[in-house]
Parts: C-alpha cells; structure tokens; sequence
C-alpha cells in the first residue's frame, strides 16, 4: 500500500468521526492550507481509500463525508492512523505532548518527575513515558537530550538551542490563518495570540514596540515571517533570562560587523534591562544583532529595489545569487541570468540566508505546503539548484522552508519568460524545460 503524507494522516483523523458533510474551506482552516491542496489531497485519498473498501462522497453545496460498509473497517482505518506520522506531527497535533515539552525546556535545567507529571496531566505514568519518548525523539535533532535519573528528568543542551527548540515549538502550534486581525499589531491574529499565551500581552506589546523603533532605526521594514521570528525570539530569550539563564560568553576576537546595526541592537538591549529589571550580559547584543542581520527586508512594489539590493548584499551573497540562476537556467535549458528582477528579489533573500546558516536560525515558511503542491514543476528544480550551490554548507543544508522562498522567485522568472517571447506551448520533460516559441 502506498504511503500517505502526515498532513493525508491528518485530513482522515479529521473526517473519520465526522457522520455529516464538511465542506473544503473547514478542512482547510484546519490543516492550515489552501483549497486547492485538500482538493489535491481528497483526489489522491479517494484511489488509497478503494484498498479499503472505502470512498469519499462529495456533495455540491454541502462538502465531503467518509463512506465505508461497516463500522469494522472506520476501527481498522482509525487504529492504522494512530500508529503513523512523522515525529515533528505526532509531537505537534498532541497537545499535553506540546505542554510537556514546553514545560521541560522553559524549566530546564531544573529536574522534574514521572510522577509529577503524570499528576500534573492527569493521565498515566506509562503514557508520560511514551510522551517522553516522542518528546526525546522531536528534540534530539536539535541538539538537545533528554536525561533521566534517579534524581528526575530535564533537557539538557547549550542555552541558544534550547531557545531554537522553544521557538520552534511556538512556530508549530501558531495557526498563521486564524481569521480576524489584530488592529494595533503587524502580527497575523494566530501569531500574536499563541505569543500572548505564552508570554502574556504586556511583554508581546512591549517587544511590538521596540521592534518598531528598530525599524525606524535602520530605515526599512522586516519581511513577514522575519518579524515574527525575531519577535519570538526576543520574548524567549527575556523569558529565559528572568529565569537565570543567559548565553555563555563568547570568547572574546576581532569581529566584523555592522556598527549601525549593532548600536540599534544595543539599544534594544538597554530597554530590555529596563524592562525586565535585570542586567544582561553583553553576548546578548551578539543575539539580537544576529537575528537582525538574518531577517529578510520587506521590499514592496513602490519601494527602490535597487536600494534594498545595495543594503542587503555583499560580495558573496552576489556570487551566490548568480550561481543559483546558473545552475537553474542549466536545468531549464533557458538563461535567466538576464532576468533583473529575479536577480533582485534572490539577492535581497540571499544575503541573510547566509547569516541563517552560519547563525543556525531557522525560519518557517507557512506556505510551504501551498507551494510544493502548487508549483510542482519549479520545486523541485529549485531544491536541485540550491542544494548544489549550498554543498559547502553541508548536505540539505538549506531547509525546505527557505526553499520556498525562492521557489517563488524562480517560478515568477519562468512566468516573465512566456510572457515575454510568447511561448505558445511548453512543458516540463525530465528536467528540462522544452517550449516553442513563436518567433
């Protein structure tokens, strides 16, 4: 039988227990993706479902219902469904698994116990174990561990990780499509909600405001899911701090850097201090700056790209841009590297990319999925292209999320081009792009 994806997993567990039709937009709303995607889905679930005697009954006006002979074969499907997924979805679609693993790390290093846990939840000592497990599994790739003992159980790791893991939990309970606005924030209402739980709405206020004196500062604005990455950060790393844990010193050598950025990071700090009532160490200007320098601007269609490009760019990320759209137009078999515009909107990318990756921080990308299922052509291409240019990072060093960010890009080349030489036919064979055009 052929395998279906986590978000597939998710799409069944939602429509098993439902015995009335449920129309495309709520499915959407809770897989956090597009209509398009769960129609894609629903197709491909319709052919995997006829191994179980099962269909997918769609109703114009009213939506799609599961269908099966007997209840016996529902059981199976939902027993089978439970026992797949991969760990990031298991950890994330289970909420007290998400309350665990957020009580272990904003506690860390402070041990707790089995046993507290399960009084705390309410639930068994041998389901804490399993949550234990799962936990340690989602952790591990983050250099994290978990240690158990006779004393108790923590998280141990370096303190930047931990916060890279705190962020990375917030990031995936946020619902980025949560509708209603938030009228006196720039953060979508899912994200500034889940920061409020948190983190309370004073502190989401306060670091609201010191990110928009930052931006006066620096004369432009942060790209969407750079806003909210750095704003979660800054609340983890004040939540952190309030606790006692701060980032080791660094040892101390010549460092290269932006005085204007660091000043305004500076600054931020002073008003941190204030805020929080506690003295920081200076490494932690070093966070703030690198956090900057990694965030993407925002660059919109009145703004001077031109100007953008000439602040976001250096020597290298020049060099890296070019060689991305060669190795893309290689692939293609069309040369892009004439394409102005996709030569601005990468650079404007690349360079902080290239601080992500030396820095370890990492992005989320809430339209990924949209992307991968839309624009099935250039996807791929642009994965090849990048992890070829990106090999001296290491292997797959560049996430999928950042991925599509550019896959944007390289799919809005490929749109200039057919309207620029009128193609009138062209298609995608192996991994070439083959068109006819009129001359």
């Amino acid at each position: 039988m052929q395998m279906i994806t986590s978000r597939q997993n998710r799409l069944l567990k939602f429509l098993l227990p439902r015995r009335e039709y449920v129309t495309l937009m709520k499915i959407a709303e809770y897989l956090n993706v597009s209509e398009k995607t769960v129609q894609r889905d629903l197709r491909f679930l319709e052919q995997w479902l006829s191994e179980w005697k099962m269909t997918i009954d769609k109703r114009s006006g009213a939506g799609v219902m599961l269908i099966a002979d007997n209840v016996t074969d529902l059981l199976q499907l939902d027993q089978l469904l439970g026992n797949e997924g991969e760990d990031s979805d298991v950890m994330m679609n289970n909420s007290r698994r998400v309350k665990i693993a957020s009580q272990l790390l904003s506690e860390t290093p402070r041990e707790t116990s089995i046993n507290k846990l399960s009084e705390r939840y309410f639930i068994s000592s041998a389901s804490i174990v399993n949550d234990l497990k799962i936990i340690e599994s989602w952790i591990t790739p983050l250099g994290l561990t978990l240690i158990r003992s006779q004393s108790g159980t923590h998280i141990e790791g370096s303190e930047n990780s931990v916060r890279q893991a705190m962020a990375s939990l917030i990031n995936g309970v946020i619902n980025h499509n949560e509708p209603g606005c938030i009228i006196h924030s720039r953060l979508d209402s899912g994200s500034y909600k889940a920061l409020v739980h948190y983190f309370g709405e004073d502190d989401v206020i306060f670091v609201q405001s010191l990110l928009q004196e930052m931006e006066r500062k620096l004369c432009w604005s942060l790209g969407e899911p750079y806003y909210v990455n750095i704003f979660t950060h800054i609340l983890i790393m004040m939540y952190r701090i309030t606790r006692g844990n701060a980032l080791p010193r660094r040892e101390q050598g010549q460092q290269i850097f932006d005085e204007t950025i660091f000043s305004v990071a500076q600054n931020m700090l002073r008003k941190i201090e204030l805020r929080i009532d506690h003295s920081l160490p200076e490494d932690e200007v070093w966070f703030i700056y690198q956090y900057i320098i990694s965030s993407g601007v925002m660059v919109e269609e009145r703004d001077d790209v031109s100007m953008a490009r000439y602040m976001h760019s250096s020597d290298e990320a020049r060099q890296i841009t070019g060689r991305l759209i060669s190795a893309f137009s290689t692939m293609i078999d069309i040369d892009l590297t004439a394409d102005r515009a996709l030569y601005d909107g990468l650079l404007i990318h690349i360079k902080p990319l290239i601080n992500r990756l030396n820095f370890r921080i990492y992005i989320r990308n809430p339209l990924l999925e949209d992307i991968k299922g839309e624009l099935t052509d250039v996807w791929p291409l642009t994965q090849r292209a990048v992890n070829q240019v990106f090999s001296g990072w290491g292997e797959c060093a560049v996430s999928d999320d950042e991925v599509g960010y550019l896959t944007v890009h390289f799919q809005a080349a490929m749109e200039r081009q057919v309207a620029s030489k009128r193609v009138s036919a062209g298609l995608f064979y192996g991994n070439r792009y083959i068109s006819s055009v009129e001359k």
